[in-house]
């Protein structure tokens, strides 16, 4: 019953986002067909639309006004966050649906000289957490060197910004072998403490062709004071960008470390590649790791497309598939997701998911209604 109410919420809130959207279609439309039949001149709807452009511009101008930077000395400093308020109903007998604040965060960064910049990027949901406190110096655009603790260069879908995301959650593989939620060294949220060299070469037109990042972690996860064992770990990505919208990528990640609530150090290591893919209202994102722990032998993949059927509105779906020990013939889970995101503004998000969950042997009532509300600033 519960997960009908959460449907009959669903449908509500699409039905007035579609609405909202069609709004503006249908007007133009209207002037189309008041041209057609002569009851105004073609340079009159020209008018019209011109009219609605320039107050489209104008909100939009004064949206962008809304981004406050601020300078303190010779210093430059830059604040923004991120707030999402999700909603998960839950068809598992057991499970409560409730509301949660996913992310509440705050950005501070800037540039001391043209060449040294830093960041402290903090989150306030749950427990306070410092996510990413680093400075970098660039030399050239072929040479940059970060010092501190930031993210892991393993994983397109790890490596994207929360607010990026076109799904609301990231991958069941990305979150077991990307210090995320399900990995063994427990939920790093992707990040650790060390340092790293990357670039960018071979411009061609407005981008680079290559790109790379090497770097040197302790393997422990963030905010922790020392490492807990003397191994130090190593993370390798390339990236290669062939055409305009079309990037191509692949990481490999060796390492040491104890596992969440174990003594003794195993082999943990990574590898995977990616590509994404952007064309007009198009874009489309696989990807593929493997991960060894120990003995234990995972991996998964992804792939999913979106289209913005309006300007505002974009229909998506995703096939998420994870094996968490390749020895095992029965223990494969796989989501199907179908995802509607209405886009406010460059800062304003509406999403809404639906998971199809499956399992490989004893199939169990446990799908999902994701519904989550983004500001960032």
């Amino acid at each position: 019953m519960k997960f009908f109410y959460s449907t009959i919420f669903l449908l509500t809130t699409l039905f007035t986002l579609f609405i909202t959207t069609a709004r503006a279609q249908q007007n133009d439309d209207l002037l189309h067909t008041l041209v057609k039949k002569n009851l105004i001149t073609q340079q009159e709807a020209d008018s019209i639309r011109s009219a609605e452009a320039v107050k489209e511009k104008k909100r939009l101008d004064q949206e962008r006004e809304n981004q406050h930077n601020i300078t303190i000395g010779s210093r430059a400093l830059q604040i923004s966050g991120l707030v999402q308020a999700r909603y998960q109903g839950f068809e598992q007998a057991g499970v409560n649906d409730a509301f949660d604040l996913h992310r509440a965060r705050l950005d501070a960064k800037g540039n001391i000289t043209d060449a040294w910049s830093y960041e402290i990027y903090t989150e306030f949901a749950g427990n306070n957490k410092l996510l990413d406190a680093y400075t970098a110096y660039k030399v050239a655009d072929f040479l940059k060197l970060t010092a501190g603790q930031f993210k892991v260069p393993f994983s397109y879908e790890s490596l994207t910004s929360d607010s990026q995301l076109d799904f609301i959650d990231r991958s069941q593989v990305i979150e077991a072998l990307a210090a995320r939620s399900k990995d063994v060294i427990g939920n790093q949220i992707g990040r650790d403490v060390g340092f790293q060299v990357s670039g960018s070469f071979v411009k061609t037109k407005d981008r680079y062709l290559f790109d790379y990042t090497i770097g040197v972690f302790n393997g422990a996860g963030y905010n922790v004071i020392t490492d807990n064992n003397n191994n130090k770990d190593v993370a390798v990505r390339l990236g290669l960008h062939p055409g305009k919208g079309f990037d191509l990528g692949g990481g490999i990640y060796r390492g040491e470390d104890i596992p969440a609530g174990g003594v003794k150090t195993q082999t943990r290591n990574r590898y995977g590649f990616d590509a994404h893919y952007v064309s007009g209202r198009f874009s489309a994102t696989a990807e593929y790791a493997h991960g060894t722990d120990a003995a234990v032998q995972r991996d998964g993949g992804y792939i999913q497309a979106g289209y913005f059927v309006l300007p505002k509105l974009q229909l998506l779906a995703k096939y998420d598939t994870y094996d968490p020990n390749k020895l095992v013939a029965t223990d494969r889970s796989t989501i199907w997701y179908g995802g509607v995101n209405y886009v406010f503004n460059q800062w304003t998000k509406f999403e809404v998911n639906y998971l199809n969950r499956r399992q490989e042997t004893v199939q169990v009532k446990n799908n999902i209604l994701e519904v989550q509300m983004q500001i960032a600033f």
